[in-house]
C-alpha cells in the first residue's frame, strides 16, 4: 500500500471517529436540552419541586397535635434556617469538591473506582452532592447505566441554572437520615428534640456522618460507630479549612447528646384530631394533606378538652360503665374547644361525639318550643298533661308521662319544658306541626335526616343525632338565634404561611332574638329548678335533659359562658337498657348532669347570662301578677308538708290546679 492510500486510510478513521464523536455530542446535548426541561428553579417553595412535606396540626395554644405524611417525615425549612456547620459538614465528607466541580466530579469517580477495585467492594460512590439530589428529586433512582447518565445530564445542566446554595438546602432538605427522618428537621427533632436552627457543631456532624448509611450509623442502635463517624465528619471538617483544631477538639469530646426515646404514648384529643384529618381530607384531597407541608391551626383548647376527659373519667371511670360522649362549641364563632369521642381510641376510632347518631330523648323539646313560640304559643298558655294518643300512620300514638307519675291537671307550657311532662309536648307538636319542627331543628343546627312525626317530640328519632349537632344547635340559643357550622379547623396555610382554607364563620340568622331570649330563660330554669339541677355548678346556665326509652340514651345539652356542650351516656355497640348502673336507673339529670358540671365548671370561662325575654308590647318576663305555688316535686301538683321533694314555681293566676299531691311518700 502507498504511502498515499495508508494517509487517506488514516484520514477516513479520523473523520468516522470525529464523526461519531459529534453524533454523540449532538444526541448528549438534545438530551441535556430535553432533560433541562424537568428542573424547575430550586429556590421555589418545596410544592413546586415535588418535594413530599409533613403537615403538622396544632391546638389552640401552638402545641403540636398531630404530624400527617404519607411515607416521608419530611418539614422543610428555608435555606438561611439551615446551620452553616451543618453544610460545611455535609460538603466535606460527601462531596469535598462540591464548589468547585460542575455538578459531576471526575476526580471522585476516579478516586471511587481505586477505592472499590482495591477492596474488591463498593466502599465508595463517586456521586455529587449535585448528582444526589437530581436521584432524589427528578430521577426513579434505580441503578443503571441509563439512569446514571441521565443523572449526570441532570447535574451538570442543573448546575448552570442553579446557585450551589440553593442545591445544598434542597438537598439537606430532601436527604434521608435515618429513622424515618427525611430532611434535616425532622432529623434534628427526632435525634435531638431541637430545631434546625439550633443544631450545635457536634450535633451537624453527626446527622452529616448518618447520610451515607443511616442504618448502620443509627446512634440510637449503633452508638459506638456513629460516634466514630462523627469524629471522623469533624476531622475532615478541621483539614479542610472549616473549623479549627481547637474547635474540632472541643465537638469530638462531647456526648451524642440524644432525646432520650420515650415509649409511646397515647396520642393527646385523638377523636378531635380524626375529625379534622376527615373534614381536611374530604376538602383538600389526601395528596395534598399528606404530602403538602400544610400547616393545619385548630380550635381545641388543651385545658377544656382536659376537663373533659377528666370529668367522662371521674363519672363513669369503670371499663364496663356505659360510654360518655362530650362535645363543646365555642357559641359565639362555631369553634370545636373539646371532643370526647369514646374511652379508648386505640379500641374504638369510632367517633360518638360527631358520628354517634343516637335518640335524644326530652332532650329535643327546645325544637319543638322554638317552632311553638315562632307560631305565638306563649309560656303561661295552659295544657292537659292527661295521656295522650292520636293515629299516626295507621297506628295510635300513645304517650304517657315520665312512670306515669303525673296522669291529669292543666301546666302551663313553661312547667312542662321545666319538668319535662310528656303528654304537653305530644299534644304541642301536633298542634304545630312536625313538619315546622324539623324545619327550625335543621335550622338552628341539626345536619342529621330528621322525620316530620310527632314522635320526634319526645326524641323519638328515625336516625338520631350525634352530640356535636346537639351542641351546635343550643349554641344557636346562647347566640340569640344566629347559627354557626361547628368546625374544628382554625384555618390551614401552607408552608409558606398562605392561607389554604379557612371556614365561615359568618354564621345565619335562624330564630328571631325574642324567640331565643324565651328559650334562654325557660333553659335556665330547667338548670336551676328543673330536671337539669344536677348540672347547677353555681353560674348562670341554659340546659335541657334528655332520656330515651329504656334508659338506653341519656343527655344532658346546655350553655354556660362562652361554650355550649351536650354530653351523651349510653352503650355504643347496643340499645343497653341503664336501669342499674352504679345502683341507679340513668337519665340525662343524673350521670350526664354530673359529667357537664365537672367540664364546665372548669372549662367555661365566666357567667353571660342573655337579656330577659319581651313580649309584643315590649314588657320584660312574666309580669309582676305571678303567683308563686309550692309544689310537690314527684306529682307536680300542690305540695303536702310531708312531700319530701318541694319546689316554688311562678305561675299566672289560675294557670295550675290546686289540687294536693296525692301520692304516697
Amino acid at each position: 500500500m502507498s504511502s498515499r492510500q495508508r494517509a487517506i486510510r488514516v484520514l477516513s478513521s479520523v473523520l468516522i471517529v470525529l464523526t461519531v464523536f459529534l453524533v454523540i455530542l449532538l444526541a448528549l446535548s438534545a438530551a441535556l436540552v430535553v432533560l433541562s426541561g424537568r428542573l424547575p428553579d430550586l429556590s421555589a417553595d418545596s410544592g413546586e419541586l415535588g418535594i413530599a412535606e409533613t403537615s403538622i396540626v396544632y391546638a389552640a395554644d401552638g402545641s403540636v397535635l398531630a404530624e400527617w405524611y404519607d411515607e416521608q417525615d419530611r418539614v422543610v425549612v428555608a435555606n438561611d434556617v439551615i446551620p452553616l456547620y451543618l453544610k460545611q459538614a455535609a460538603v466535606a465528607i460527601e462531596d469535598k469538591r462540591f464548589y468547585e466541580h460542575g455538578g459531576v466530579d471526575p476526580q471522585a469517580i476516579g478516586r471511587a473506582l481505586s477505592v472499590n477495585t482495591q477492596a474488591g467492594e463498593v466502599r465508595q460512590g463517586g456521586s455529587t452532592i449535585t448528582q444526589q439530589t437530581v436521584k432524589m428529586l427528578f430521577t426513579d433512582g434505580k441503578r443503571t447505566l441509563t439512569r446514571k447518565i441521565e443523572e449526570a445530564l441532570l447535574a451538570l445542566s442543573l448546575e448552570t441554572r442553579a446557585e450551589k446554595e440553593d442545591v445544598l438546602g434542597v438537598y439537606l432538605n430532601t436527604v434521608y437520615f435515618g429513622r424515618g427522618a427525611y430532611g434535616v428537621e425532622s432529623a434534628a427533632r427526632r435525634f435531638f428534640g431541637a430545631r434546625t436552627q439550633d443544631l450545635t457543631l457536634s450535633q451537624c456532624a453527626l446527622l452529616a456522618g448518618c447520610i451515607q448509611s443511616p442504618t448502620r450509623y443509627d446512634p440510637f442502635v449503633n452508638p459506638a460507630p456513629a460516634l466514630e463517624r462523627r469524629n471522623i465528619v469533624l476531622r475532615e471538617m478541621r483539614e479542610q479549612g472549616y473549623i479549627t483544631p481547637e474547635v474540632a477538639a472541643a465537638a469530638s469530646a462531647e456526648p451524642l447528646g440524644l432525646k432520650e426515646e420515650t415509649p409511646a404514648t397515647a396520642p393527646f384529643a385523638p377523636y378531635f384530631v380524626e375529625y379534622v384529618r376527615r373534614d381536611l381530607l374530604e376538602r383538600l384531597g389526601s395528596e395534598r394533606l399528606y404530602h403538602g407541608g400544610l400547616r393545619i391551626y385548630t380550635t381545641l383548647d388543651p385545658a377544656a378538652q382536659k376537663a373533659a376527659e377528666t370529668a367522662a373519667r371521674a363519672v363513669l371511670p369503670d371499663a364496663d360503665d356505659p360510654e360518655v360522649a362530650i362535645a363543646a362549641v365555642r357559641w359565639s364563632d362555631g369553634a370545636v374547644v373539646a371532643l370526647v369521642g369514646g374511652r379508648d381510641f386505640q379500641a374504638e376510632q369510632f367517633d360518638l361525639a360527631t358520628q354517634g347518631k343516637r335518640q335524644t330523648g326530652s332532650a329535643f323539646k327546645p325544637f319543638v318550643l322554638a317552632a311553638a313560640l315562632e307560631q305565638g304559643h306563649t309560656l303561661d298558655s295552659v295544657w292537659d298533661a292527661s295521656p295522650f294518643s292520636t293515629p299516626v300512620k295507621d297506628e295510635v300514638w300513645h304517650v304517657e308521662n315520665y312512670e306515669n307519675s303525673i296522669t291529669s291537671g292543666t301546666y302551663t307550657l313553661e312547667t312542662a319544658t321545666i319538668w319535662s311532662i310528656n303528654t304537653i309536648y305530644a299534644r304541642l307538636i301536633t298542634a304545630v306541626g312536625p313538619d315546622k319542627v324539623v324545619d327550625v331543628a335543621h335550622r338552628m343546627g341539626i345536619t342529621s335526616p330528621l322525620d316530620p312525626d310527632p314522635a320526634i317530640a319526645l326524641g323519638g328519632l328515625k336516625t338520631g343525632v350525634c352530640p356535636l349537632e346537639m351542641a351546635s344547635a343550643f349554641g344557636t340559643i346562647a347566640n340569640k338565634g344566629v347559627a354557626i357550622v361547628p368546625s374544628g379547623v382554625d384555618r390551614v396555610t401552607d408552608d409558606a404561611g398562605d392561607l389554604v382554607y379557612a371556614p365561615d364563620r359568618a354564621g345565619s340568622r335562624a330564630i328571631s332574638e325574642p324567640v331565643a331570649a324565651t328559650l334562654a330563660g325557660v333553659l335556665n330554669s330547667v338548670y336551676a329548678r328543673g330536671t337539669g339541677s344536677g348540672a347547677d355548678f353555681g353560674q348562670w346556665a341554659a340546659v335541657k335533659t334528655g332520656t330515651a326509652q329504656s334508659w338506653r340514651d341519656a343527655w344532658l345539652v346546655g350553655y354556660s359562658g362562652d361554650l355550649s356542650a351536650a354530653v351523651w351516656v349510653g352503650y355504643p355497640k347496643a340499645q343497653v337498657a341503664m336501669d342499674n348502673v352504679h345502683g341507679i336507673r340513668v337519665t340525662g339529670g343524673s350521670f350526664p348532669a354530673q359529667v357537664w358540671k365537672g367540664f364546665m365548671q372548669v372549662a367555661s370561662a365566666g357567667p353571660v347570662q342573655p337579656e330577659p325575654a319581651t313580649d309584643a308590647e315590649g314588657n320584660v318576663g312574666p309580669g309582676p301578677a305571678n303567683q308563686v305555688y309550692t309544689l310537690c316535686a314527684g306529682s307536680l301538683k300542690i305540695a303536702r308538708p310531708d312531700c319530701p321533694e318541694q319546689m316554688e314555681l311562678a305561675f299566672p293566676p289560675g294557670a295550675i290546679s290546686e289540687e294536693l299531691c296525692t301520692l304516697e311518700h
